[in-house]
């Protein structure tokens, strides 16, 4: 069975609708690889929150954890 494209679009949409995880993208964009805690001390945001964003932004696959890494 195909993937439902409509649907994952909305999820993709839904993802970058939320300025602080655009922000996180747009640090990882120009900063390359970086943890929750690196992100953290770049943005204004808690490393908490910050693992709370990168865990949505993954299920929709606009990024991956790097084996060994949190």
């Amino acid at each position: 069975m195909p993937p439902d494209i409509e649907a994952i679009a909305e999820q993709v949409f839904t993802a970058l609708a939320d300025p602080t995880r655009r922000s996180i993208l747009a640090a990882l964009a120009a900063g390359g690889p970086a943890t929750a805690t690196d992100l953290a001390e770049r943005l204004p945001i808690t490393r908490q929150a910050i693992a709370k964003h990168l865990f949505l932004l993954a299920e929709v696959g606009l990024v991956t954890a790097e084996p060994g890494e949190r």
